[in-house]
């Protein structure tokens, strides 16, 4: 499962290099998409990534213009962060990137096990949430440490 996953991630950073994009970048335009007008913080936390890796990620897609910063309503300290015209524009020409590579990795299945596989990936993801609210999502490395 490890080696299709870097196989796809390999592929998927390959692909949004040509577009000078990173995917962290990716994520990140997601998430505003999904969710308007997060703080670096709560991108942060959203994609685990570190605070200062998401600060250097929102720094670029902002000097690209893909996302603005605006004033919080309530704390001046904190910006709030939203995706422009742009950053929709290049995050709907990255999406058909990854389905296209999706796709590909897909081709070879049928209609049928593409949803089992789906099904079971969401239960999968579910399970790790849980572990992760149990745990900490340092509970995961611990483990990761252990096993190696």
């Amino acid at each position: 499962m490890s080696q299709v996953a870097h196989a796809v991630e390999h592929e998927m950073a390959l692909s949004l290099a040509e577009m000078n994009l990173t995917l962290l970048q990716l994520a990140t335009l997601a998430e505003l998409e999904r969710n308007a007008s997060l703080s670096t913080a709560d991108l942060a936390r959203l994609t685990s990534v570190t605070p200062q890796n998401m600060s250097l990620a929102v720094s670029n897609l902002a000097a690209g213009g893909y996302l603005v910063r605006k004033a919080h309503a309530t704390n001046a300290r904190v910006n709030r962060l939203v995706l422009t015209t742009r950053g929709l524009k290049v995050l709907r020409r990255a999406a058909a990137r990854a389905r296209v590579i999706e796709g590909e990795m897909f081709a070879a299945l049928s209609s049928r096990e593409k949803e089992r596989f789906r099904a079971a990936l969401r239960l999968c993801l579910e399970r790790i949430k849980k572990f992760q609210a149990r745990k900490g999502p340092t509970a995961l490395r611990a483990r990761r440490k252990k096993a190696a």
